[in-house]
């Protein structure tokens, strides 16, 4: 029998299992939980090599999965302009030009988190806004939900050449109607892949990254939109021993992809298998974002009523490509945020028809941040994921969305509780770099979340039922749910330790709790000391010492 090499004693364990939800403590032995009960079960059975966390009569909580977040872009926007606090146009160039002075090396300016309406009321802005900031140098700014990039003549003109090698136009770039000329906004920044921006990746981004998600008790990550070139940087991390928590990956698949290119996909997801990188996802996209009226809806814009916005492909199209895709075994993430994109969506999902004996592949649907009625109840009768993003419809990340939408369909929008209640398997995320990577951030906008008119939203949930989708939800969406994300025997011993009981916390104050300790397979990833003491493994004293 394997010896105990870890207990966890004076703390209060929420398991996340509906028949023993809590306990005093736990045992672990290679990485994975043997056992769990009172103080003095578990006490008995420690030996003298055995390691031993005191919790401090804290709370401890299973790890926490964020089944969508976005850690590839941290090596591709490494050091960028913070535009997360809704500055101005003003107040953009200003900070452009400031950052320009500061950074003369700089080959390329890049900012992230501008808010559409804090810029302008009457639309975009365009590059001739950045070029009375920046000629020179490109420079090309994301907004905060990370799918509109507003870029300066500069970047324009490296677009231009880049589309001419490349035969066609990426990003979708908008236009100008009189001139046709392109204005320097792309509605798809991330399918802006300039070499002029590749060469500014570094690995160091994508460590800070993962020990940034260890501080936050993210014990799990599944990055949902990695270019198949780019997953070599989590194999290599891998095979340095630099991976701190787990990985799970969805590889990327832009429009332009072809059934060709499915050999790749293979043999990527056969390489990445262990416990600590996986690559068995594809993402795709039906639509686009509410901000921009590129989401696909089922009846019109309320600020511009001649348009529903636009899917990604034709649905036979994406109906023949989920097909593929399920065919070969790949777990299918459809990002869609309006209501016609998830009918799409779930419409194509419905057509599958699966092998007799093939466990479901829980195909996902990212975001759904508006579903119609009658579609509620198909997530469960089809075994859909709705993986959905809590702050995502805070009031603050709102304004542009609701200015589109009208305040009717934002009380409606984001529907967590109807999905949960209609018995869809929900999983919650932060989809960082879009928002706070802090899970705390996101429970608290779960279970206090508010209406237009400051009364308690009808969309909230219980703190119980929101730990659970960024747990076992999560885990479940990320096909991990059989050793991740509650806390039972035979389970990876994957555990935070908070500052304080967050079943005791406020629910207006949850983002106040911290976690002070991060295990991942019964290892410490992250201590804030002297928070916790853990006395770590005593070797057994020699014969004659």
């Amino acid at each position: 029998m394997t010896p105990i090499d870890l207990i966890v004693v004076n703390a209060r364990i929420y398991t996340g299992e509906s028949t023993d939800p809590w306990v005093e403590a736990l045992a672990s032995e290679a990485g994975r939980i043997c056992k769990l009960g009172s103080r003095a079960d578990i006490e008995s059975l420690a030996s003298a090599e055995t390691r031993r966390l005191d919790a401090g009569g804290r709370t401890v909580l299973p790890g926490f999965i964020d089944a969508h977040v976005h850690p590839i872009f941290a090596f591709q926007l490494g050091s960028w302009i913070d535009l997360s606090d809704h500055p101005s146009l003003a107040e953009v160039q200003r900070r452009v030009r400031s950052f320009a002075t500061d950074h003369p090396q700089e080959t390329v300016l890049r900012g992230f988190g501008f808010d559409y309406q804090a810029l302008t009321d009457t639309g975009l802005p365009t590059s001739r806004d950045l070029d009375d900031a920046e000629r020179d140098r490109p420079v090309i700014l994301d907004s905060w939900d990370g799918h509109t990039a507003w870029t300066n003549g500069r970047f324009v003109d490296l677009a231009k050449s880049h589309f001419q090698s490349l035969g066609h136009e990426v990003g979708d770039p908008e236009r100008d109607p009189q001139t046709g000329e392109l204005t320097g906004i792309f509605r798809v920044s991330f399918d802006l892949d300039l070499p002029e921006l590749k060469s500014r990746r570094s690995l160091d981004g994508l460590r800070q990254f993962l020990a940034t998600a260890a501080r936050y008790g993210i014990t799990t990550v599944f990055d949902v939109q990695v270019p198949l070139e780019d997953l070599e940087s989590y194999e290599l991390l891998q095979s340095q021993g630099e991976l701190p928590i787990h990985v799970e990956v969805a590889i990327y698949h832009p429009p332009s992809t072809t059934p060709g290119q499915y050999a790749a996909f293979h043999l990527a997801s056969e390489r990445c298998v262990g416990n600590r990188l996986r690559a068995g996802a594809v993402k795709l996209y039906i639509d686009g974002v509410q901000e921009t009226h590129s989401a696909y809806l089922l009846r019109p814009y309320t600020d511009q009523p001649s348009s529903q916005g636009e899917t990604v492909y034709k649905t036979s199209d994406f109906r023949t490509i989920v097909a593929e895709l399920d065919r070969r075994g790949f777990q299918i993430l459809t990002h869609a945020c309006g209501d016609g994109g998830v009918r799409i969506v779930l419409d194509a999902y419905e057509s599958l028809k699966l092998d007799a004996g093939r466990p479901p592949s829980r195909h996902r649907i990212e975001h759904c941040e508006n579903v119609a009625p009658e579609d509620l109840g198909r997530f469960a009768r089809l075994g859909v994921v709705p993986c959905m993003m809590p702050h995502h419809s805070s009031p603050e990340l709102t304004r542009r969305w609701r200015q589109t939408m009208g305040e009717d369909r934002w009380r409606s929008g984001f529907p967590w509780k109807e999905l949960l209640q209609a018995g869809a398997p929900l999983a919650f995320s932060s989809d960082w770099p879009v928002a706070d990577l802090n899970p705390f951030v996101h429970l608290q906008s779960a279970v206090a979340r508010q209406d237009p008119d400051g009364e308690p939203s009808p969309h909230r949930l219980s703190l119980t039922e929101a730990i659970d989708a960024y747990t076992r939800g999560a885990a479940y969406a990320s096909n991990c749910a059989s050793d991740r994300g509650t806390l039972a025997p035979g389970k990876c011993c994957d555990l935070v330790v908070l500052s304080e009981n967050p079943f005791e916390t406020p629910a207006d104050q949850l983002r106040r709790v911290r976690v002070v300790t991060t295990l991942v397979e019964g290892r410490v990833v992250y201590q804030d000391l002297p928070a916790v003491a853990v006395t770590e493994l005593v070797e057994p004293r020699v014969s004659g010492d």
